[in-house]
């Protein structure tokens, strides 16, 4: 999905701003007309902003109460539909999704403000994304995908752990300074084998 320029984003106080590793999932997204979108922890609401913008259907959930109002705000300055929910990931869907979107916190840390929320990830960076994980099949549609942005700042075996119930695609990924950056598509195993008992 290309970076659209006349989309206009005001980065607000107390949440996330765009960065390297938005950038490069909003790169790697393909995302189809009509499609039924959520995107956890949108923080500006920038990758929200251009899913809308692309003809999708989409849905944003944030824990940082000011994520919401700032996605909400920037979905309204450019005109354009979408439901944003305060969440603690899941605890407040109720839909199910073509595609489930999440630039997940990655960085070792601990989790004690509002900006924190946004990239500390547990002590092994993998926490968020783990939780997310267990619980993100039961929101996808049939045939739906879950596309994730992961880091090497994530420590690697439990990583592998919370990846292993699901089929990866490796999309593309970004070296910086001091870590590597790279977004996967996900695929639920035990879905995929359930639905090709289903075609026999």
């Amino acid at each position: 999905m290309q970076y659209q320029r006349e989309i206009n984003i005001i980065e607000c106080e107390e949440v996330y701003p765009p960065s390297e590793d938005t950038f490069l999932l909003l790169d790697l997204l393909n995302v189809g007309r009509g499609a039924r979108v959520l995107e956890m922890g949108p923080g500006t609401g920038l990758i929200t902003c251009h899913l809308a913008a692309a003809s999708a259907r989409v849905t944003a959930a944030d824990i940082n109460p000011k994520a919401v109002k700032c996605t909400l705000a920037n979905l309204r300055r450019n005109g354009l539909p979408g439901e944003v929910i305060e969440s603690n990931l899941f605890a407040k869907i109720t839909e199910r999704f073509d595609t489930i979107v999440f630039n997940p916190p990655y960085c070792p840390g601990k989790r004690d403000d509002l900006m924190s929320l946004a990239w500390a990830g547990g002590p092994d960076g993998v926490a968020i994304t783990a939780a997310f994980l267990k619980d993100a099949p039961h929101y996808l549609r049939p045939g739906g995908k879950i596309v994730l942005l992961l880091s090497t700042e994530m420590e690697k075996t439990a990583l592998e752990s919370a990846l292993s119930p699901f089929q990866r695609s490796r999309l593309g990924g970004r070296r910086l300074f001091f870590e590597e950056l790279w977004v996967e598509e996900l695929t639920p195993i035990q879905y995929k084998e359930k639905g090709a008992e289903q075609t026999k």
